[in-house]
Order: C-alpha cells, then sequence, then structure tokens
C-alpha cells in the first residue's frame, strides 16, 4: 500500500535532521597571536638613565648647606619627573596605562660644598642634552624627534639657575606631518619680528641702559639668523613693514618682556623645523635659542618648543 504524501516527507526530514553536524564545537580553542613586549631603543634608554641622573644632581645640590635657589630646584624637579613619566612610556602620544620602561635609580652624587653641587650639575645636564640629542637623531618620527629635542632644550635651561622653569599644561600630542618648504616661511616670520621688535625696543631704551647693549648684540645675531633662514626659503614670502607687538614695549621692563616673548616665538618656529626635518642643524639651532629666551628673562616649561 502506497504511502501518504505527509508520511514520506516527514521521513525525509527526519533522515535529513539525524545527518545534520552537530552545533557543538570540540577541541580546544584556538588562541589569538599576543604582540611581543615593546622594546627600547638604546638612544631611548640612555636619554632616560642620563635624565634620571640629572634628576639626581639637582636632587642633591638643593640639599647643600649654602644653596639658596629653592624654587628652581623645586622646578627643576617637576620638570625632570615629567620628563621620565614621558620617556619611560613605549608609545609617548599613547594611553596612559602602558607598562613603562624602567630605569635604575642613579646613586645620588656625595656633594659638601656648593661648587662641587653647581660641578655635578653642569656634567650632569651635559649628559642629559647629549643622550637626548642622540635619541632625537635616532628618531623616526618627526614628533617623537621633537620629544626628545624639547627634554633637551629644557635640560639645557637648567643650567640657568636664576631662571625658574615655568609651570605650563602644554605637553607633546601627536602632530600632523609637516615639510621643510612650509615650515620654513614660519620660522622667517618669527626672524623678522624679532628684529623689528628688538628695533622698536632699542629706539626707546636709554644707551646706558644695560638692556641696551644686550639688544644691540642680539640684533646683530637675529639679522644673521633671519638671512640664514631667509636663503633656505625657496620662495621668499614678502615681508610685512610691520609686526604686532606682544605689548606697548613702552618702558624697560615691557621691552624686556616683549623680547622674550619674540624670542620665544623664534624657539617655536626651529621646534617646527625640528619635527619637519631630521637634519641636525635644526637641533641645534632649537637648543642654541635657549639662551636668548632667557637672557631677557625668559622662562620656558617642561617642553619648550611645544605649543597649546
Amino acid at each position: 500500500m502506497p504511502l501518504p504524501r505527509r508520511a514520506v516527507l516527514a521521513a525525509l526530514v527526519v533522515g535529513v535532521s539525524g545527518c545534520a553536524a552537530s552545533p557543538v564545537i570540540s577541541g580546544a580553542p584556538a588562541v589569538a597571536p599576543t604582540s611581543p613586549p615593546p622594546t627600547q631603543s638604546p638612544e631611548a634608554a640612555a636619554a632616560q638613565q642620563a635624565v634620571a641622573a640629572l634628576r639626581s644632581a639637582v636632587e642633591a645640590l638643593s640639599g647643600v648647606s649654602g644653596f639658596e635657589a629653592k624654587d628652581w630646584a623645586a622646578a627643576a624637579l617637576a620638570q625632570c619627573d615629567a620628563h621620565l613619566a614621558l620617556l619611560a612610556l613605549p608609545d609617548p602620544f599613547g594611553a596612559d596605562d602602558q607598562e613603562p620602561f624602567v630605569v635604575q635609580t642613579p646613586a645620588a652624587p656625595s656633594l659638601s660644598t656648593l661648587e662641587q653641587g653647581t660641578a655635578e650639575l653642569t656634567e650632569r645636564i651635559t649628559g642629559a642634552v647629549e643622550a637626548l640629542k642622540a635619541a632625537a637623531g635616532a628618531a623616526a618620527e618627526g614628533d617623537v624627534r621633537l620629544v626628545y629635542a624639547s627634554a633637551a632644550a629644557g635640560a639645557t635651561a637648567l643650567g640657568n639657575t636664576a631662571i625658574v622653569p615655568a609651570t605650563s599644561e602644554v605637553v607633546p600630542v601627536r602632530l600632523q606631518p609637516t615639510t621643510l618648504e612650509a615650515s620654513l616661511p614660519i620660522a622667517l616670520g618669527h626672524a623678522w619680528a624679532l628684529v623689528y621688535g628688538l628695533g622698536v625696543g632699542l629706539g626707546r631704551l636709554d644707551s646706558s641702559d644695560p638692556l641696551h647693549a644686550i639688544g644691540t648684540t642680539r640684533m646683530a645675531a637675529a639679522k644673521e639668523i633671519r638671512n640664514a633662514l631667509r636663503a633656505a626659503v625657496d620662495e621668499v614670502p614678502e615681508q610685512p613693514a610691520a609686526f604686532e607687538l606682544p605689548n606697548e614695549m613702552s618702558t624697560p621692563d615691557e621691552i624686556r618682556a616683549g623680547w622674550a616673548v619674540l624670542e620665544t616665538h623664534l624657539l617655536d618656529g626651529f621646534a617646527r623645523l625640528v619635527a619637519a626635518s631630521d637634519e641636525g642643524l635644526w637641533r641645534d639651532r632649537f637648543l642654541a635659542q635657549v639662551a636668548p629666551v632667557q637672557a631677557v628673562g625668559g622662562r620656558l616649561g617642561h617642553w619648550p618648543g611645544w605649543t597649546a
């Protein structure tokens, strides 16, 4: 007797269901590959160690009998701590939860006189600057190069204990890549503004004012910088007839403060060149600009060259 159509379909469904694969996965689950731990370049490790040694010298000097620059020491230690915290990160622009590279705490120098402390500080500043410059030269990315160059500028500034490092909220951040061709006209504009501001100040200062002598000497150097930058620019933009001054610049104090701002702007212009090019010339120009800023009382933050 033939089977009803419904019975045949039911038998087929049962047969297919019995042959279906089980939804249960057997065997051990695959393990996702893990990324190798980050490694620190020899230059970066040496730079981190040199900054730690510099911090140790600052701390030791601050405890020597007769040392009076307590505000400078506190600010210098804060700057070293800021540098060490960032330089220890595998990615200086990454998340805060990174596992930092460990640096050995150097032994504190044994100091009994201010002369010993000052000599030790000078030696460790030199060591830190050289190590940071080497790390900057080895950096493949422009913003990382500027991180190390900026730390070198900050260490350079600690050589003047009369100028207390400024407190600033500005920290290095990832930069959009730029070019030397785009950055040179900006630095040239800052050099033009500095020459203009020096001229205004000199015209308003009495020739017997010590600041007049500082400005006269600086004017010659600033013109050399302007000429060098102008020669490096492919298409020189038209120079403005005048520039906006940082303040009224009507008194010696205002002139000094105005010059400090203009010198700092030129330093920022060189910082952009550091990020744009791996040529050592721009790192040298950047570091050399620290002294002119401080010569007129300018205070640099923890990360010179980085702007908000």
